[in-house]
């Protein structure tokens, strides 16, 4: 156990590297709901934020998670909003290694495998609800194979219960859980060795449904999961799997290995999940993350083979001395990175713009910066963020055709007061030899107009 032990908190230094910024602008607009959601004890069901579909019917799919944020922010700001996110990044290193156990791997080659894969995953890890979804798949897989070993499989079919509950108030893609579950049935009862369990999985996948339906929305999650689908064609995680793309590709074979290693070695739950990750990683690349999750402590089992464990002690002493130095520079980079510690990425968001932003100003803005308008700025009014289910798809395109400089001007900044977008765009050039708008505040990453 000492090992595992060890094994983990050689990933820690790696988590508090990430969490350094934050650099996704959801985080944003869900610290501040869920700030909004404390203060009035409800969630909000409209749109308190933007003047474009202000009061529009608004459904929230991980209003528990930023209920955590909000509280995270409140206890200590942006740093305890990276803190949390951390934390959590920490439980899916543990998950990943716990698993990688049960399969009987070595700690040693788990460690390697879970620090190779991390910079693979390094974009996924942040300040997200999904992070909940990684956290609940590896813990339902666990839970699943338990199913099929222990004695008395009544407590992990409790267990699945609170996890659903939990999940899926937390995000609501816990009907990935559902489709892990059907899949492991299948595979259950075709295997001798393991049917007689398939009537403990069918009450797993009765119980994974009927919990999913336990949230505020009941059974209208499916269609709000469908809308967000629908609505979110043009976002770039949402856009499937392409093989052109060499973080995806290498991602995609990796999850491929461990679905053919788990497959070939018969372990029905394992291969259910990977598959599950793997046809919803063609449909959407967002999912990559968990096919490859999914597929470490698989790979670690793997290659835990007699012969790379011989090769490993012949090579013990130079071994330990390289992963010691990566250990030490990391735990240097995580200490020199601390005092920046939660800071939003100064290479993505303009701070200094949106400080200078007139109070009550209904702002025209780049989909980028949304988030953190709504969060620095409560008194402004955004008029696009990265809510973009609620916003739809043909919004969200006439958008970027303005940041683009595509339309006339007074059509397509009618209504707003100011504007702030990228430098480097078609609306920012047009607007600086326009004699109807101001530039009030000029950075690397946006400039901040306003009408004359």
């Amino acid at each position: 156990m000492k090992s595992w032990i060890l094994a983990w908190l050689a990933f820690l230094p790696f988590v508090l590297i990430r969490a350094e910024n934050l650099a996704e602008s959801d985080t944003f607009w869900q610290v501040r709901t869920g700030i909004l959601t404390i203060a009035h004890a409800r969630i909000p069901s409209a749109d308190p934020f933007s003047w474009t579909v202000g009061g529009e019917p608004w459904t929230l799919n991980s209003w528990g998670f930023n209920v955590v944020l909000g509280l995270s922010y409140q206890a200590a700001g942006l740093v305890g909003v990276a803190l949390a996110s951390a934390c959590l990044v920490a439980v899916i290193g543990g998950l990943v290694l716990l698993l990688a156990r049960q399969l009987g791997a070595s700690p040693v080659v788990s460690a390697c495998v879970l620090l190779i894969g991390t910079p693979l995953l390094t974009l996924y890890l942040s300040a997200r609800p999904q992070l909940i979804d990684y956290i609940a798949v590896l813990a339902l897989v666990m839970l699943l194979r338990w199913l099929i070993e222990v004695r008395q499989p009544a407590w992990p079919l409790l267990a699945i219960a609170v996890l659903t509950i939990v999940w899926v108030n937390l995000h609501a893609a816990a009907l990935l859980g559902v489709a892990i579950t059907g899949v492991s049935i299948l595979l259950v009862c075709l295997k001798r060795s393991t049917r007689r369990r398939s009537g403990w999985f069918l009450a797993a996948l009765l119980i994974t449904m009927l919990c999913s339906l336990v949230n505020p929305y009941g059974a209208g999650l499916l269609a709000q999961t469908l809308q967000v689908k629908s609505e979110s064609t043009v976002i770039t995680e949402w856009q499937p799997f392409n093989p052109a793309d060499p973080l995806q590709l290498v991602m995609f074979a990796l999850g491929l290995l461990g679905l053919v290693v788990a497959a070939r070695r018969g372990d029905a739950v394992f291969t259910a999940a990977i598959f599950v990750a793997a046809c919803g990683s063609v449909a959407a690349m967002r999912v990559l993350p968990i096919f490859l999750l999914l597929a470490l402590p698989v790979l670690a089992s793997f290659a835990s083979h007699e012969a790379v464990m011989l090769y490993f002690a012949s090579r013990r002493r130079m071994l330990t001395q390289g992963a010691t130095a990566v250990v030490v520079i990391a735990v240097g980079v995580a200490v020199f990175n601390l005092p920046f510690l939660g800071r939003p990425d100064p290479t993505h968001f303009p701070s200094a713009s949106i400080k200078a932003i007139p109070p009550g100003c209904k702002l025209f803005n780049a989909y980028r910066f949304g988030g953190l308008v709504i969060l620095e700025r409560p008194d402004v009014l955004v008029s696009v963020d990265s809510r973009n289910d609620l916003y739809g798809a043909e919004r969200v395109t006439q958008s970027l055709r303005v940041l683009d400089g595509q339309v006339d001007l007074d059509e397509g900044l009618a209504g707003a007061d100011c504007v702030l977008v990228p430098p480097t765009s078609g609306l920012a050039g047009r607007l600086r030899t326009s004699a109807d708008w101001n530039l009030k505040s000029a950075e690397t990453t946006a400039e901040l107009f306003i009408r004359r």
